[in-house]
């Protein structure tokens, strides 16, 4: 699959709309995808950071005079830069685009070259031509973008689909009684020098020790630097290449109010927040509200007086860190990239049925703990009574045993047995693989079967699921695809036809 990346860094509007785009572009190239980047050549841009993580870029004119990063681009010219720039480079399955100042009119147009369109937005201010649209912010919801999407557009909504590094997984961090590691960061630009305002408030508590964090595009970074001369308990860091593990030691972190809120919340990191620009702001109170950080208020609004009084009262009070790291945890499960990918790579899941040569999957694939806790018997299976099993299935005329395949491996199976006392019904079984539950693929392998069904058996009037009733998975699965739950019986009439 080939997937085109439209975002920009700049000095102006910073570095975080490519970041979580290069998260994402590297779960799709590990899953077998190839990705481009397009990024405008502006002052502070981004193209060799992307380049070093070995994807391919090509350079869009720079020149962006707008008064607002939110405002709109000049949307045709732009489109004409891309196909120059994307001479000979054919189509694309995927135009995934993360960019304040494109909407539906560039979308549209993208089309001549991309099958199908992502949209990353965290604005809800202006319409969409897409087929999926991520909004990660704890303010999302499908009110916000009522009359802004075409009816076919499926919505990722929430912080359940915050797009985080694999490196901020791993459980939650130990909270210290009294806290004395801070990590202050703003992100690569920081460009109202909330790091300066840091070092300031922290000046005089010799009892912390501090991680600066600072992009190299930071404008105060001389000065940075002078400022912790003579500081033995201060580390400025400009090139860092595990945050995650310095922010696994810290007791408490200050920064801003965009993407690194949900690396902090995973990890469970107790934190003070400043807003950078306007557009982080209902997020950062949204978060506040929630209980799962402390929210100061804009950078304009905050001194560094204000600053220092409050790491002076979250540092000494363990109640207050403890229950903001259990509320951010409880937002942000860390498995968003995860749902994000199935939803972009389910066109490409593939059906097929299973073979004698699949025996070993299945039989590690049943026996799976997380498998049989879900089935009907929790015993292991034998491997003679597998084999002996799978034989069966596969000789049968009544059975239908199925692999959902990516490209980067098998995802699940489906089995449909045809009832003999009913031959109208079939009974669907269905379980994940080891690493692929938890994202949303249960839902594509119902439809995906279900579609294959009907080409199989046309004259099958009727899905029948039976379900555990301690399986809540199951149970909401069901129900998602539409099933009619009667106690632990989910029974779903096939399209066209009256059971």
């Amino acid at each position: 699959m080939r997937v085109l990346i439209r975002a920009d860094a700049s000095l102006r509007i910073g570095f975080g709309h490519v970041m979580r785009c290069l998260t994402l572009a590297d779960a799709l190239r590990d899953n077998g995808c190839e990705v481009l980047f397009a990024c405008a050549a502006e002052p502070g841009n981004a193209l060799q950071l992307i380049a070093d993580r070995g994807f391919s870029t090509c350079a869009l004119p720079g020149g962006d005079l707008r008064q607002s990063a939110e405002a709109p681009l000049p949307w045709a010219a732009d489109i004409a830069a891309l196909w120059a720039a994307l001479d000979g480079a054919g189509t694309f399955d995927w135009c995934i685009v993360d960019h304040y100042g494109l909407g539906a009119d560039w979308q549209r147009a993208v089309r001549a070259r991309a099958r199908q369109v992502m949209v990353i937005d965290d604005l809800a201010n202006r319409d969409h031509d897409a087929d999926l649209l991520l909004d990660q912010n704890l303010t999302a919801s499908n009110r916000a973008y009522a009359g802004r999407l075409p009816a076919p557009c499926q919505s990722l909504l929430g912080t359940r689909f915050a797009l985080l590094r694999p490196e901020f997984f791993g459980g939650p961090i130990e909270l210290a009684g009294e806290a004395r590691r801070v990590v202050v960061s703003f992100g690569g630009v920081d460009p109202t020098k909330e790091t300066l305002k840091a070092m300031e408030a922290l000046q005089g508590l010799p009892a912390l020790e501090v991680d600066f964090v600072a992009g190299a595009a930071n404008p105060a970074w001389d000065e940075l630097v002078s400022r912790c001369e003579g500081q033995p308990n201060w580390r400025l860091h400009r090139h860092l290449n595990d945050f995650a593990e310095l922010l696994r030691r810290a007791d408490l972190c200050i920064g801003a109010g965009g993407a690194t809120s949900w690396e902090r919340a995973v990890l469970g990191i107790p934190t003070l927040c400043i807003a950078l620009a306007e557009n982080q702001r209902p997020n950062a109170e949204a978060l506040a509200e929630a209980g799962a950080h402390l929210y100061l208020g804009e950078s304009s609004a905050v001194t560094a007086a204000d600053l220092r009084a409050a790491v002076q009262v979250l540092a000494g009070n363990l109640g207050l860190r403890r229950s903001l790291a259990a509320r951010s945890r409880a937002l942000v499960d860390g498995m968003g990239v995860g749902r994000v990918l199935c939803a972009l790579l389910a066109p490409a899941l593939t059906l097929r049925p299973a073979s004698l040569a699949d025996a070993r999957l299945l039989f590690e694939g049943r026996n799976a703990e997380s498998v049989r806790q879900a089935s009907l018997s929790r015993e292991p299976v034998s491997w003679e009574g597998h084999l002996h099993w799978l034989e069966g299935v596969l000789a049968s005329e009544r059975r239908w045993l199925l692999v959902a395949e990516l490209a980067d491996g098998p995802v699940g199976v489906l089995r449909y047995d045809r009832l003999e006392s009913r031959p109208d019904t079939a009974e669907v079984s269905i379980y994940l693989l080891p690493g692929r539950a938890g994202v949303g693929w249960g839902h594509h392998l119902l439809a995906a079967g279900e579609k294959a069904l009907r080409a199989h058996w046309p004259d099958l009037g009727v899905v029948e699921a039976q379900v555990r009733p301690d399986n809540a998975a199951s149970l909401a699965l069901f129900a998602r695809a539409g099933y009619q739950q009667e106690h632990c019986l989910f029974r779903r009439p096939l399209p066209g036809e009256n059971p």
